[in-house]
């Protein structure tokens, strides 16, 4: 992802980034994919104005407390998540990455190099980040809120905070902010397009209609696959099998 990034630390040359997850890292037949996406943007006054218009043509027309999410992607709402893909490539100032996690492999075990799953979890969200701000930029992390364990000492928020060009962190429900909302939806149809493929999701022709559009967008013929769009706005999917929770 690039951006004009000021010299030193200063808010000026700052970018946001939003960060949600999709699935559990720990081993379920149900769920053999695991997805982090982050959403990037050092500009959110047009993006804002876009979806807040968005979001109250789908309440005054679907529901009144109408939000962005994958999971609720059906026949009446499919209008929706068209047009939200179609902002998101309407503004080149975004960048999106997201990484699925393929927990199918025998030795998968992310706990194993971190001393549990949250710890796993830390790292691949820091290792995200870390890619993330690769051009040198600074970030503000603002992440879809998880519950941390009562048994971990670590938290995200002073962990992801370590990086050298991350200036601050916080964690919100998702519903507090549309931008989460916006990496909710393209991640999980990335994840989702891994799962019609590996065989584990079942027929749903309004998401696979949504996916397919998300996936002419970007000029891709699927999107589970490693791909990367550099011209704005960037978007970029890797697929991570780490052995024994190597990290990616």
């Amino acid at each position: 992802m690039t951006g004009a990034v000021s010299s030193g630390a200063g808010m000026e040359g700052a970018h946001f980034l939003f960060i949600d997850e999709t699935g559990v890292l720990s081993r379920d037949r149900r769920q053999p994919f695991f997805g982090l996406g982050l959403l990037r943007t050092a500009d959110t006054a047009a993006l804002s104005a876009e979806l807040h218009a968005l979001l109250q043509r789908a309440r005054g027309r679907i529901h009144p407390r109408f939000e962005f999410k994958f999971t609720r992607i059906g026949r009446r709402s499919a209008w929706v998540y068209r047009e939200l893909v179609d902002l998101f490539f309407a503004l080149p100032g975004l960048g999106f990455k997201a990484w699925v996690f393929d927990k199918r492999g025998p030795d998968f075990d992310p706990g194993r190099n971190y001393g549990g799953l949250w710890e796993a979890q830390i790292a691949y969200s820091r290792r995200l980040i870390e890619s993330a701000l690769a051009d040198g930029a600074y970030g503000v992390v603002i992440a879809d809120h998880v519950t941390k364990p009562r048994e971990s000492q670590r938290y995200f928020e002073r962990e992801v905070r370590r990086h050298p060009r991350v200036l601050n962190a916080l964690m919100l429900d998702s519903n507090a902010t549309l931008y989460v909302q916006l990496a909710d939806v393209l991640l999980g149809l990335v994840v989702y397009d891994c799962k019609v493929r590996a065989g584990v999701a079942a027929s749903n022709p309004v998401k696979q209609e949504v996916a397919r559009h998300l996936a002419e967008r970007v000029g891709v013929t699927e999107l589970c696959r490693p791909h990367t769009r550099r011209e704005p706005p960037y978007f970029g999917v890797r697929l991570v099998a780490p052995s024994g929770g190597a990290e990616p």
